[in-house]
């Protein structure tokens, strides 16, 4: 099956499970509380199984050997992106708190929501494994560069070890040690955790569909930062990206995976972080909801592009 047809036909399973999830809050049967517990569920639970799951799923010391240049790809996505973002932020106007905010909703993409089932579905075979990669780079600026960006400057963002070492981290690092071990896990539990772990993606996309009706859309939608995210972070990066990467990395599946990453929207985390510090909190959740509906059509193009035309 073309790849291209695979992740068309995965996005608008996305949108369909988050249409369910916007008719159930109207509907009252998501309310703002219960969509705050199905949250901490997924962030706590099911996300970090999914990752451990997929990540062990047929993988071999050999494997994860030969995937080692991902996280060199992942370290030169967040290393574009924060340049970027950051020449964006002052083409804008935007400096000060709000300058920081906009950089961290286009720095950071939605990986645990979004990426996780869709590289699943893209690249069964070593999907997990990319993205157990990719989030060592990921977790480890999220939690250092990510606290900087979200804190209001009058507060002195303190890397905090505790929160440092978050389930989906420890998911990732026990993987690693277990595969590195040529450890496996029996059959009957693996086919569990898997079980188990893909409930992640049908109940994240529907707490995004609920998050959708509760959210105040026209903070993002008002400015023309959300414009110039989209076009940069979600579709001129992530070509350009493919781009430099496929002449210097010779696997061009980790190649197209890492793009696709690329080009992933907002991070929901950013909003948490934003709102948690009162810094732009309704800016950053409407920042996230709605790149997360453009993504749909910004995704289909790169993907199109990326295994059509480059």
């Amino acid at each position: 099956m073309d790849l291209f047809y695979i992740i068309s036909n995965q996005l608008f399973q996305f949108f369909v499970m988050m249409v369910c999830g916007y008719i159930a809050a109207r509907r009252g049967i998501l309310s703002q509380p219960s969509l705050d517990v199905l949250s901490k569920v997924i962030i706590g639970i099911l996300l970090p199984i999914l990752i451990f799951a997929n990540a062990m799923n047929g993988t071999t010391r050999q494997v994860l050997f030969d995937c080692y240049a991902m996280i060199l790809l992942s370290a030169g996505i967040y290393g574009g992106l924060i340049i970027v973002q950051a020449v964006m932020a002052r083409l804008l106007g935007r400096r000060g708190n709000l300058g920081r905010i906009y950089q961290a909703t286009m720095i950071y993409g939605n990986v645990g929501f979004l990426g996780i089932p869709l590289l699943s579905a893209a690249f069964p075979e070593r999907g997990g494994l990319y993205i157990a990669l990719f989030s060592i780079i990921d977790q480890l600026v999220l939690w250092t560069y990510g606290m900087y960006l979200t804190t209001p400057g009058e507060k002195k963002a303190a890397f905090s070890l505790k929160k440092f070492f978050n389930p989906a981290l420890c998911a990732i690092v026990l993987a690693i040690v277990l595969i590195l071990a040529g450890i496996g896990l029996p059959n009957v539990l693996e086919t569990s955790l898997l079980t188990v772990g893909r409930a992640a993606t049908p109940l994240s996309l529907l707490y995004l569909g609920g998050l959708i009706y509760y959210t105040d859309w026209s903070v993002g939608a008002r400015t023309k930062d959300l414009y110039a995210g989209i076009a940069t972070k979600m579709l001129l990066f992530p070509i350009g990206f493919f781009l430099i990467a496929r002449s210097l990395c010779d696997d061009l599946e980790m190649v197209q995976a890492a793009t696709l990453i690329a080009a992933l929207p907002t991070m929901a985390a950013v909003a948490m972080f934003a709102q948690s510090n009162r810094n732009h909190g309704d800016y950053a959740l409407s920042m996230v909801l709605l790149t997360t509906v453009a993504c749909l059509g910004t995704m289909t193009i790169v993907s199109y592009l990326m295994f059509n035309v480059l």
